[in-house]
């Protein structure tokens, strides 16, 4: 068990406030999170089929997929979450999906399996009346075949709506390839975009995190989030670092409070420079 950080009991904090895990509880969702969640919502309790979120490193894209995926889950979606999907062969991304989706009856042959999937998907479906979703996050790793592989999958559909219902999460890189990949991007319902926050997002980010670890006080001054803000060019990831570690040079130093001056000295040890 990993020890818990000396400046817990200082600033009277439960857990951590800016751990850079995945934790959805600790998601605060600005206003273009909002939009995703509801765009892929949309899609996938209509079974339209397929929606991407984009977004630079840090946004939140992988936070966001764990929200995603567990709210499904509580909605009563059987859901698959792929987390790391640079299969080399299509034959081991199936075998994966259907691992997750925990019916690993393969067959003999890739097409055999595919064929097995289809008839799942099929009977849960229409029989069951259940809604299956896979979500995928860095999508920017699938290969070209994997992409195709997916393609193949949104084929799956009934007169009234798609078998399988999937949430891509992707860095911005995926917009290039997809407009040469016009087979499969002509298959996406629903766009939605993050980006990097603005300084009342990421004062109010701060917070909400602050206040979910059992916090009440917040300890930086006004200069101190401006600072935050303008190391971190608004990149949510690079905030939460930057606010971890004035936490712990505040502790050491037995301040309470957490100003400009304390976050540009913490900001040239970590070696982050201010955003132009």
């Amino acid at each position: 068990m990993a020890k818990e950080p000396a400046y817990l009991s200082f600033f009277n904090l439960k857990e951590e406030p800016f751990t850079t895990s995945p934790n959805p509880r600790f998601l605060y969702a600005s206003p273009l999170h909002h939009v995703a969640l509801q765009k892929t919502r949309y899609v996938v309790s209509a079974k339209k089929g397929l929606c991407v979120v984009f977004g630079d490193t840090g946004t939140g894209k992988t936070t966001l997929s764990r929200l995603l995926y567990q709210q499904f889950v509580d909605d009563g979606f059987t859901t698959a979450l792929l987390t790391n999907p640079s299969y080399p062969t299509a034959n081991q991304l199936l075998r994966t999906i259907m691992q997750e989706f925990e019916y690993p009856r393969f067959g003999r042959s890739y097409k055999a399996s595919l064929d097995r999937l289809k008839e799942f998907l099929y009977q849960q479906t229409t029989q069951e009346k259940n809604t299956l979703v896979l979500i995928v996050d860095e999508a920017q790793t699938l290969k070209p075949a994997m992409l195709e592989f997916l393609r193949q999958l949104l084929n799956y559909e009934t007169n009234e709506q798609k078998l399988l219902q999937m949430v891509l999460f992707s860095q911005n890189e995926l917009r290039v390839r997809l407009r040469r990949a016009k087979n499969f991007s002509n298959r996406i319902v629903l766009k939605a975009s993050l980006e990097n926050l603005s300084l009342t997002d990421s004062r109010e980010m701060l917070e909400f995190r602050w206040t979910v670890a059992g916090g009440k006080k917040f300890p930086f001054t006004s200069d101190g989030l401006e600072a935050i803000f303008d190391y971190s060019a608004g990149v949510p990831r690079t905030q939460v670092i930057l606010a971890d570690n004035c936490l712990l040079a505040a502790f050491l130093k037995k301040q309470k409070q957490i100003n400009q001056s304390l976050v540009a000295e913490v900001a040239k040890d970590q070696e982050i420079e201010l955003a132009t």
